[in-house]
């Protein structure tokens, strides 16, 4: 059920109804990682709903057999991890090889961790497992595909990235940095992309109520998407392939952050020193 909450934060969520969706995608191949849980598992199974065959990647192999038994045989699972770099790109190859080009890419995975420095320092398996996940394995998977996109001259990669993206919050930096850089690859190649007919959106979320989120539960006085708003909302970038979804808020943020960086810098800094952790 919709609340609020998606007017409240600025995030459209109309205009990618199930027929306006069915029309996009009904007999044509989808891939969405992250396809078992929160907003990937929403996705996934509205998408087999209006006609895909969607390709489903996620690490539990139990999950994925479950998520198959429940969606019919338009439901094709892949088991592996993003972070292994060798998998995600031989993924992307064997989805070709197996099953055709897709006309949609779903870059949904993503893995959330809230830490400061020197709760890090001496924790670089952080940094690369999240950058693994965010980053490196999902461009290790997009590649082959988009690569056969462009010579189809046809597709749509769709980037579910952050409003921290925007707004680069003290606590969160390894999580904003992987998203970031998934999102300055995404800005650079999509003007060749957009060249060949191929489509690229990112989606800059606020916060949504899911189990990635419930480490933080709470620590933010401000609303949160549903999963199922959430999944409005990306289905809304299938039908109408906008560029960029960003709340309003975060667009404001990110302008403030660029004309004046040290006064905000050093408002963090007094919140900071008051011990306020957000």
């Amino acid at each position: 059920m919709t609340t609020l909450n998606p007017v409240l934060l600025g995030v459209p969520t109309s205009g990618g109804s199930p027929d306006k969706v069915r029309r996009v995608v009904n007999g044509k191949l989808v891939v969405v990682t992250g396809a078992t849980r929160g907003i990937g598992r929403e996705v996934t199974m509205r998408l087999i709903a209006v006609g895909a065959t969607v390709v489903g990647i996620a690490r539990s192999e139990q999950t994925l057999r479950e998520l198959a038994r429940r969606g019919t045989r338009s439901f094709i699972p892949l088991a592996g991890d993003l972070r292994d770099l060798d998998w995600a790109n031989e993924a992307g190859r064997r989805i070709l090889d197996d099953h055709g080009t897709p006309t949609l890419l779903v870059s949904n995975a993503g893995h959330s961790i809230h830490r400061y420095l020197d709760q890090y320092s001496d924790r670089f398996h952080d940094v690369t497992r999240t950058a693994g996940v965010n980053y490196l394995g999902a461009v290790a998977l997009a590649l082959p595909l988009l690569d056969a996109m462009r010579t189809a001259k046809a597709g749509h990669i769709i980037s579910v990235a952050s409003a921290g993206v925007d707004i680069p919050v003290p606590g969160w930096s390894v999580y904003n940095a992987s998203k970031q850089a998934m999102e300055s690859w995404l800005s650079a190649v999509g003007p060749e992309l957009r060249s060949q007919r191929v489509a690229t959106t990112s989606i800059h979320l606020p916060r949504v109520t899911t189990s990635m989120s419930a480490a933080t539960a709470g620590r933010y006085p401000a609303p949160e998407l549903t999963v199922g708003e959430a999944a409005d909302v990306i289905c809304r970038a299938i039908v109408n392939k906008p560029r960029f979804i960003v709340p309003w808020w975060a667009r404001l943020g990110a302008g403030l952050t660029g004309v004046a960086p040290g006064a905000v810098q050093g408002l963090w800094q007094l919140l900071l020193a008051s011990g306020v952790r957000p």
